[in-house]
């Protein structure tokens, strides 16, 4: 047990032990959340004695589970092969791949990813003559996979939106069981029917899985927190790793309420609070905890280091956003001399947007690097085509893959016959693939003859599938499909075919992973694997600058950080300010931000700058103005003056006092806005205050604005004095 716990502080030890019921461990950023998780698995097979499979540790990406299985496998010199550590999706895969047929799904099911459910969307809406440019299947695509959660919300849509969705949903979920597919929502969905349908099945998994521990539980939507609920038996045995203050993914269907209802569900629940940062220093801290102490109805932390306090934050403001970048570049440049690999830096922002600036200015002064978020190796054309072949050698009544790659690379077979097919396979029940052969098809001559062909084609791909190994058969689907050829015309042609060429890689891991010798079995695992990572970027390692959206940098970490654009309506967004709810995610996407820096944090934004076509001055954002300047160096505009610091400090101090005053007082002041007072907004125009609550009002504006709820403090609104 010493071995486990030597290098841990109290509070590690304490989420480590704590095995019995269901405990809350509270991890700031930086706490060792990882090292918390994998010494408690470690823990419960070596010392408490639970064998490994029987604990299950949900994730959020493969490469979480991949550490975390590495970790426990140099802790206890021990396989985790086949352990339950995995992504929330990768476990339901798994346990479906297994009892999905109590659903009416065979188990050889393929999964199928953002990308191909819109182009599935797309397909349903040809077959139902409904107009794509009206509403595009990419705005479609968002409600249809609610819908498979909630059917009943259906009713609750406006037209033309509710028009199509009855059409479409249906539809859709009828083409993927057809066809035997599932989309990443089902993998939730499909499993907690499971679950609930099939009590033998769920008294097996809550019998299996005697502890749960999951981490990033502030990340989790109502879907997983219900799995998590339905695999947990009377023990309760569940430890969740979370922190709200880091909940930034609502866009995604998070729900931050979960770790309160967490607290309501579960009995007599532990709270462990990780608060010893070993990441950051004691400024970068210190800043990040007067920033997010702003938000409200959060449980109460504060982070210190045990890395000292470190060099004061860097706060820069240009006159343009071109001085912004030149002070990035310069600073870059000149700690790159101090010893910084490039890679040690990374800017974060708030818009995708605002990476093109960087990169110009990069680009110009020839500094190395990558905006983190390009294409994923698995969303490339070349290796989706792919993929659709092995998926039809493994299914051939896979309509969608069919479709995919029938002509692809082209080989006669246009769009008039594959509608002609379908619509045909659509009146009389048939797979696309068992249809070329019936007479009755409406398709003749030449087109009839490619049919026929490219059936026969993967007919014999099926055959060398048992015959040969995976290199040989991957070289000869490129062979026998026209692949390769068509590739060599191609002018990126080169590093498409070491794209796919990788995928022997993966094939044969595979290979050498799993027990069984059947090939198709072993495709199915692969190409289970390959759908589930396709969610996730690819991995860069060269040396270079990283540039992303903070919100790209979650569970990320760097030595050096800059932080651009930090101006009102920049950074928070505009649309946040109206809504104390989006404010506050604003302030825990900047609290990310913050932790994000090891040693080093400058913060910058600029007076003016270009924002869609118009030179704009922004006011500076509200989070800098949480920081105590003490804690910051000013550089740019912000020394034009000898006498700004003792200002910019002046008005910090004046700021807190107030914001103090006004929490402290039990009713409002004559200078707040009650009910009935007259208001005028910059953009509705006269209005008035119908009803306050705490930070927010109602405010009736003209027939043509109607009721809004806006911030009290919010800079558009004015007072009208009597």
């Amino acid at each position: 047990m010493d071995r486990l716990l030597k290098d841990l502080n109290e509070a590690q030890k304490e989420a480590v032990l704590s095995v019995e019921g269901p405990v809350m461990a509270i991890a700031g950023a930086g706490s060792g959340k990882t090292r918390v998780l994998t010494r408690r698995i470690a823990h419960l097979i070596d010392n408490v004695g639970v064998p490994k499979d029987n604990i299950l540790a949900i994730t959020f990406t493969n490469k979480a589970a991949d550490e975390m299985k590495t970790r426990i496998a140099s802790l206890l010199s021990m396989s985790t092969y086949r352990m339950w550590i995995s992504t929330f999706h990768s476990m339901c895969a798994r346990i479906l791949r297994e009892h999905i047929e109590h659903l009416g799904y065979t188990k050889n099911f393929q999964i199928i990813d953002d990308d191909d459910v819109t182009q599935m969307i797309k397909i349903v809406m040809k077959s139902l003559n409904l107009d794509v440019k009206t509403i595009k299947p990419n705005k479609l695509k968002p409600h249809i996979l609610n819908l498979k959660s909630a059917p009943e919300t259906i009713e609750s849509y406006g037209e033309p939106l509710a028009t199509y969705l009855h059409k479409v949903f249906p539809l859709y979920q009828k083409k993927l069981k057809e066809n035997n597919l599932v989309d990443f929502e089902d993998l939730l969905v499909l499993t907690i029917r499971l679950l609930e349908e099939q009590p033998q099945v769920r008294k097996h998994y809550q019998q299996q899985f005697q502890y749960l521990l999951v981490d990033e539980f502030q990340d989790t939507n109502n879907l997983q927190y219900d799995l998590i609920r339905l695999l947990s038996d009377e023990k309760g045995n569940v430890f969740i790793v979370g922190d709200e203050d880091q909940s930034i993914y609502a866009f995604r269907g998070a729900n931050i309420d979960n770790i309160r209802k967490f607290n309501n569900d579960y009995k007599n629940v532990k709270t462990v609070l990780l608060e010893k940062n070993y990441r950051s220093t004691n400024t970068i801290l210190k800043a990040a905890n007067q920033v997010i102490s702003e938000n409200k109805n959060r449980i109460e932390k504060t982070l210190h280091s045990t890395r000292g306090d470190g060099e004061k934050i860097r706060y820069f403001k240009g006159y343009s956003a071109r001085d912004e970048v030149e002070y990035i570049a310069d600073t870059i440049e000149k700690l790159h001399r101090e010893g910084y690999a490039y890679e040690d830096m990374a800017i974060l922002y708030r818009a995708n947007s605002t990476s093109r600036m960087f990169e110009e200015g990069f680009m110009h002064k020839r500094l190395p690097y990558k905006v983190i978020g390009n294409t994923s190796f698995f969303k490339r054309k070349e290796i989706k085509d792919i993929v659709a072949y092995l998926r039809l050698v493994v299914n051939e009544h896979d309509d969608y893959s069919f479709r995919r790659i029938v002509n692809e690379p082209r080989r006669g077979i246009g769009a008039t016959t594959v509608e002609k097919l379908a619509n045909y396979c659509d009146n009389e029940g048939f797979s696309h693939y068992e249809a070329i052969e019936k007479t009755t098809l409406p398709v003749s001559g030449a087109p009839a003859k490619k049919l026929k062909a490219f059936k026969n084609m993967i007919e014999t791909l099926q055959k060398r599938l048992g015959q040969v190994d995976f290199n040989v058969f991957l070289d000869d689907l490129l062979d026998l499909t026209g692949y390769k050829k068509a590739l060599e015309n191609d002018e990126r042609g080169d590093v498409r075919y070491e794209n796919i060429q990788e995928l022997k890689t993966m094939l044969k891991e595979t290979e050498n992973t799993y027990a069984t010798t059947d090939k198709e079995t072993l495709l199915t695992y692969v190409l289970e694997d390959i759908a589930l990572k396709s969610q996730e970027d690819e991995k860069i390692d060269s040396d270079a600058v990283s540039l992303m959206t903070l919100h790209a940098a979650k569970g990320l970490e760097f030595p050096v950080v800059f932080i651009a654009a930090l101006e009102q309506g920049m950074f928070p967004l505009y649309r946040s300010l109206e809504s104390s709810k989006d404010l506050e995610e604003e302030r825990r996407l900047m609290y990310v931000g913050l932790t994000r820096a090891q040693q080093r944090l400058f913060l910058t934004n600029a007076k003016r700058r270009q924002l869609y076509g118009e030179s704009v001055a922004n006011p500076d954002s509200m989070f800098l103005k949480a920081i105590d300047p003490t804690l910051m160096k000013l550089e740019g505009l912000n020394r034009e003056h000898a006498d700004n610091e003792v200002r910019y400090t002046r008005d910090y101090n004046r700021t807190k006092r107030i914001r103090a005053r006004r929490e402290s007082l039990n009713s409002y002041t004559e200078k707040d806005l009650n009910k009935g007072d007259k208001i005028v907004h910059k953009a509705f125009g006269e209005g008035v205050v119908v009803s306050v609550a705490r930070d927010q009002c109602v405010i009736a504006f003209s027939k043509e604005h109607g009721l809004k709820t806006l911030m009290k403090n919010h800079p558009a609104i004015v007072k009208k004095e009597e």
